[in-house]
């Protein structure tokens, strides 16, 4: 017995974020792309920027 699942249920990756302390109140995140080989974009840009770890975080986690 075999259990099947449609592909379309399946989330994949479109990118990367990564969080950088830029100064003691400045987090900046990165956002790098991911092509339809897997492999990352070799640019990367900032879609965010707050004034602490914890701002940044809460914002990754309604994104």
């Amino acid at each position: 017995m075999s259990t099947m699942m449609p592909l379309d249920q399946f989330q994949q990756l479109r990118h990367v974020d990564e969080i950088i302390e830029m100064a003691a109140d400045s987090w900046w995140v990165y956002r790098r792309n991911i092509g339809f080989n897997g492999a990352l974009s070799s640019t990367a840009r900032v879609v965010f920027f707050g004034r602490s770890k914890a701002q940044v975080e809460q914002w990754m986690a309604t994104v």
